[in-house]
C-alpha cells in the first residue's frame, strides 16, 4: 500500500514538475528586491542610497525593462538624479551573482519621524501603458541634534556670586541620552564655586529642555571686557550612537559700580562733598550734579565734571550751596496767624514737629552720572546729610516768634477782662480833661504876652 502511494506521489510530482519548468521556460518573471540601504537606518535632513537588485527568474528573455523609483514623503527626488531606470535586456535565469544592480538616491525630510517608510518602484515594459507597482520598507532613524540656545547672563560682576542657567534643548527628531555637559575659561578669570564644570542629564526628549545651573565668580581684579567660554555637550541617540558638540559662548565681566558721597565741609558759602567709588568695576567720564530741589539752591555751576574714577578711589567736589526757603519756613509763616490761639502744649508739638521737619530737609539730593565699563551711560541717586545754621536760626527764630506771638495775644486778651477796661477809661478821661484845661491856659498866656507888644 505505502508503495502504491509513494508511487503515486512522484508520478503526480513529476507531471507537475514538467508544467512549471515548461511554463517559466517560455515566460518572463522579474524580480526586483531591496538588498542594501545606506546608511541603515536613514537618517533625517541626510541623503540615503537604494541598491536594488533586478533579476529574470524565467527561461525567457526581458528587454527594454523600465524601472521608475516614486518618492513619497519623507522622501524627495534630489536634483540631477535619474530616477527612471531602464535595463535593455535581461537574459532568462539572469539571477543571484548575475543580477543587475540600480542605485538610487533619496534626501530624507529633516523633520522625519524615526520609523518604517516607504517607497514605491513602477516596473514595465518601456514605451507601454502596463506597470506593476511593488512597495519596499525603509528605516529612517530621526535626527539627533542638541542646542545650547540660552545662557541666561550675558555680564559678570567681579568677586559676586552669580547663579549661571546653561539650556541644553533637544532641536532633533530623536530622544537624547546620557548628555554630559561641561564648559571653561581658559584664562581662569570665571570658575565655578560649589561644584565643578561638569554637570549630567539622563534624557531630553524631542522638543524638550533642561536647565543646568552652576554658581560662577569672576575674578575681582579681572580686566573690563568679553570673556569666552568653551562649552561641550556629548550625547546618545537611541541606537547607542555617541555624538560630540563643541561651541563657543561670550560673558562680559565688568559693568556698573556704586558710590559713596558724603558731606566733608562746609565754609564761605562753598560746600565740599567727598565721592567714592566703592564698588567693583572703573567708573568713566564721572560727572557729579546737584540737581533743582526744594530746600537747596546752587549759585553758579550744578555740575563738576570728575574724570574717570577706579574702584577704591574717591575725590572732593564743591558747590555753592545755600539753603533756601524750606518746610520749615513756611511751617512756622503757616502757623504765626494762629500762634496766638495754640495752648503751650499745642505750640510745644509745634516746635517739636519743626525741629522733624529741617532734619527730614537737611538731606542734599546728589546726582553722580558715569559710563560703565560696558559703555552704557548710568546715574546713581544719592541724598547726603547737610547742616546749615541758617536752619538752626529758623528753628530759633520759629521759637521766638511763636513765643512773642504767644504773649502779644495774652496781651490782647486782657482788654477783654470788664474790670481793666472801665477803670481804663475813666483814666483816659481824666487825663485828657487836665490835659485841656493845660492847654487851654498856655493859649490865654501866649495871646496876653503878643498883646503888650503891639
Amino acid at each position: 500500500m505505502m508503495k502504491k502511494i509513494l508511487i503515486i506521489s512522484i508520478l503526480i510530482f513529476g507531471l507537475f514538475s514538467n508544467f512549471v519548468w515548461a511554463d517559466t521556460d517560455d515566460s518572463e518573471i522579474i524580480s526586483i528586491s531591496l538588498i542594501n540601504q545606506n546608511p541603515d537606518p536613514a537618517r533625517a535632513g541626510e541623503i540615503v542610497e537604494l541598491r536594488l537588485m533586478v533579476e529574470n527568474l524565467g527561461g525567457k528573455e526581458s528587454n527594454n525593462l523600465e524601472l521608475e523609483l516614486l518618492p513619497q514623503y519623507p522622501f524627495t527626488k534630489i536634483s540631477g538624479e535619474e530616477y527612471v531606470k531602464t535595463i535593455k535586456t535581461l537574459s532568462g535565469y539572469q539571477k543571484g551573482d548575475d543580477a543587475v544592480i540600480i542605485k538610487y538616491k533619496l534626501r530624507v525630510d529633516k523633520d522625519a519621524v524615526k520609523g518604517t517608510n516607504e517607497i514605491k518602484i513602477k516596473e514595465g515594459k518601456a514605451g507601454s501603458n502596463t506597470y506593476t507597482t511593488k512597495v519596499f520598507n525603509i528605516e529612517v532613524s530621526g535626527k539627533e541634534f542638541a542646542q545650547i540656545i540660552y545662557i541666561d547672563k550675558a555680564k559678570l560682576d567681579p568677586g559676586k556670586e552669580i547663579p549661571l542657567k546653561f539650556t541644553i534643548t533637544n532641536i532633533g527628531n530623536s530622544p537624547l541620552q546620557n548628555l554630559i555637559f561641561s564648559w571653561n575659561e581658559e584664562d581662569g578669570v570665571i570658575l565655578p564655586v560649589y561644584s565643578d564644570d561638569t554637570k549630567y542629564i539622563k534624557y531630553i526628549d524631542v522638543g524638550k529642555s533642561s536647565d543646568l545651573e552652576y554658581i560662577v565668580v569672576a575674578d575681582v581684579n579681572a580686566v573690563a571686557g568679553l570673556y569666552q567660554l568653551n562649552l561641550n555637550l556629548k550625547f546618545e541617540s537611541e541606537n547607542g550612537t555617541s555624538r560630540e558638540i563643541n561651541t563657543k559662548a561670550g560673558v562680559f565681566v565688568g559693568g556698573e559700580t556704586d558710590f559713596d558721597v558724603t558731606f566733608s565741609e562746609s565754609s564761605a558759602g562753598q560746600t565740599s562733598l567727598s565721592v567714592a567709588n566703592t564698588g567693583n568695576n572703573q567708573a568713566l567720564s564721572v560727572t557729579v550734579r546737584i540737581p533743582e530741589q526744594q530746600n537747596f539752591k546752587v549759585t553758579g555751576s550744578t555740575s563738576s565734571i570728575i574724570g574717570n574714577l577706579d574702584k577704591g578711589d574717591y575725590t572732593i567736589v564743591s558747590f555753592e550751596i545755600t539753603q533756601a526757603s524750606s518746610m520749615i519756613e513756611g511751617t512756622g509763616a503757616i502757623n504765626r496767624t494762629k500762634i496766638g490761639q495754640l495752648s503751650e502744649e499745642e505750640r510745644q508739638k509745634l516746635i517739636e514737629q519743626s525741629q522733624i521737619n529741617a532734619s527730614q530737609n537737611n538731606n542734599l539730593k546728589v546726582l553722580v552720572e558715569y559710563t560703565d565699563t560696558t559703555g552704557v551711560r548710568q546715574t546713581v541717586e544719592k541724598e547726603v546729610p547737610i547742616q546749615f545754621r541758617s536752619v538752626e536760626s529758623s528753628e530759633g527764630g520759629l521759637q521766638a516768634s511763636m513765643q512773642g506771638r504767644a504773649g502779644f495775644a495774652q496781651n490782647q486778651s486782657i482788654w477783654k477782662d470788664p474790670k481793666v477796661i472801665i477803670p481804663t477809661i475813666i483814666l483816659i478821661l481824666i487825663d485828657g480833661f487836665f490835659y485841656y484845661k493845660k492847654r487851654k491856659s498856655v493859649n490865654t498866656f501866649l495871646i496876653k504876652l503878643f498883646s503888650r507888644k503891639k
